[in-house]
Order: structure tokens, then C-alpha cells, then sequence
């Protein structure tokens, strides 16, 4: 639903941090998020910020005051605005942690079917372990689940999210509309381990790859030589190899195999 002040706007726009009661004209209640998701944390106020470097969102974050709290201020805003690079930065970094080897999973996909206020209707073993890599165990359904289930919710497509768990390991999760049947549930979501291809584009954003070094990567991976890539970027083998020595000390290898090892995450 269209509103004031999202987290996509922030994301792209020069100063990415505000305050509801500012984004809308000092009238919160013209914003549709005031009418109906505040009330719900008994909160007044709302300052939204994301977390940018190199023109990349890398985290976002929301703040509330209720009570007789008065508004954020511009200085608060401010303080924000100045952490976005660098909280931006080290959320990127942490972006390429390995993940804990002792935490395996579960082997099948989890499945959960939803009603259409998000409430859980029924699930599989598989998803009540998936559950607990993306939130505390006490929480019914992960917030990260709960927003793919609402972008998916009446949507033509299915909605999708890479996100990261507990153990440090990506998982993907996808959100489909249902039909017809007599059971209640609207929605089903199902949550595995994110394909390797969708791991690397990630991890090829998180190491600060210049473009034309995604370009050389990407090849590298595919197992092409030097002078292949060469020809089909357009330059000469040795670019390849400076553009390699630069992927090397991002990525903290010394070689092609443990470039595509810790690419794709073998």
C-alpha cells in the first residue's frame, strides 16, 4: 500500500532517515502506517532510517516513542544520518560471514499455510525448524516470514526473500496467494536453503566488487580462461589478471578455486 516515508524511498534517496510526523506535513494521520500500525505498539512518533553505502541498502531500521514522548527531533535524525555509511559498511561485512557449520537444518523445505491475517493455519515439521533459524523460538511467526507472507498476500506473483538465519546461513522464502478448498488458509510459504547462484550475487555485493570485477568473476566461475575473458569483455588478459589480483584481496583468497569456493559457498 502506498504511504509516506518507506524504506525503499529512504533507500534511494539522499538523505536516508526521517520522521513520519516530517514526511507527512506535521498531519501522521494523512499516512496509513499512523492509522493502523501504530496504535498497535501504542506509538506516536516514528523515525525510519536506512543503512546505505555505494548506493546499496544493507539494513534498515524504525524507531517509536509513545506516551506523551514528543517527536523525534532533527538532530535525531541527523545522528542517524551520519551512522548510515557505516552501519551501511559493517552490515555489508557481515554480510560474508560464514555460516556455523554445527547447525545442519532440516533437509526438506518447511512449509506453512496462513489465513489471510497472517496467522498461522498449519505446518510441516520442517517448518517449525526453519522457524526457530530465523527468530527466537517463543515468537509465533519471524517477522522476516510474516513480511514476504504480506507482500505475497492477494499478489499475482509469488513474493520472494533471501534472508539470513540465526546460524549465518541464507535461506530463501516464498510467499503464494491460495484457492478454492474448503480449509481456511490463504497463503503458503515455504522456507529452504537459498540456491547457491542467489548466495553469490549477494556475497559478490557484500565484498565490494567494482562492476567490471563482477563482470570478471562471473566468468571465472562459469570456468573460463583469462584470454576468453578477455575477448568477450573487451579488454586484454592482463586487465583480467589486475581485476583478479583486486578480487583476490576483496574476497581474501590466493587462488581460482578458493575464489569459486568461497563464491558458491562449497
Amino acid at each position: 500500500m502506498d504511504d509516506v516515508l518507506k524504506f525503499a524511498a529512504l533507500a534511494r534517496s539522499e538523505v536516508s532517515a526521517g520522521t513520519l510526523g516530517a514526511a507527512t506535513g506535521g498531519d501522521p494521520e494523512s499516512s496509513h502506517r499512523y492509522r493502523t500500525v501504530l496504535p498497535m505498539i501504542d506509538a506516536r512518533h516514528e523515525l525510519r532510517a536506512g543503512f546505505v553505502v555505494d548506493g546499496r541498502c544493507w539494513g534498515v531500521v524504525a524507531l517509536f516513542r509513545g506516551g506523551r514522548r514528543p517527536d523525534f527531533t532533527p538532530a535525531d535524525v541527523g545522528v542517524l544520518w551520519r551512522l548510515s555509511a557505516p552501519v551501511g559498511a559493517a552490515l555489508r561485512r557481515a554480510a560474508h560471514r560464514a555460516p556455523d557449520d554445527t547447525a545442519a537444518g532440516p533437509s526438506e523445505a518447511g512449509v506453512l499455510l496462513l489465513d489471510q491475517d497472517l496467522r498461522l493455519f498449519s505446518e510441516n515439521l520442517a517448518a517449525k525448524l526453519w522457524r526457530d533459524e530465523l527468530g527466537p523460538s517463543q515468537a509465533e511467526l519471524p517477522s522476516a516470514i510474516l513480511e514476504v507472507a504480506a507482500r505475497g498476500r492477494g499478489a499475482e506473483l509469488p513474493a520472494y526473500g533471501r534472508i539470513r538465519g540465526r546460524s549465518g546461513r541464507w535461506l530463501s522464502v516464498q510467499a503464494s496467494p491460495l484457492s478454492g478448498g474448503p480449509h481456511p488458509a490463504a497463503i503458503a510459504v515455504t522456507v529452504h536453503p537459498a540456491p547457491a547462484a542467489d548466495v553469490a550475487e549477494i556475497l559478490l555485493l557484500a565484498y565490494g566488487l567494482t562492476p567490471r570485477e563482477r563482470d570478471v568473476l562471473a566468468r571465472v566461475v562459469a570456468g573460463l580462461p583469462s584470454r576468453t575473458i578477455a575477448v568477450e569483455l573487451h579488454i586484454t588478459p592482463a586487465t583480467v589478471q589486475d581485476h583478479l589480483k583486486s578480487v583476490f584481496a576483496k574476497t581474501g583468497v590466493r587462488s581460482r578455486s578458493e575464489l569459486v569456493a568461497t563464491v558458491l559457498g562449497l
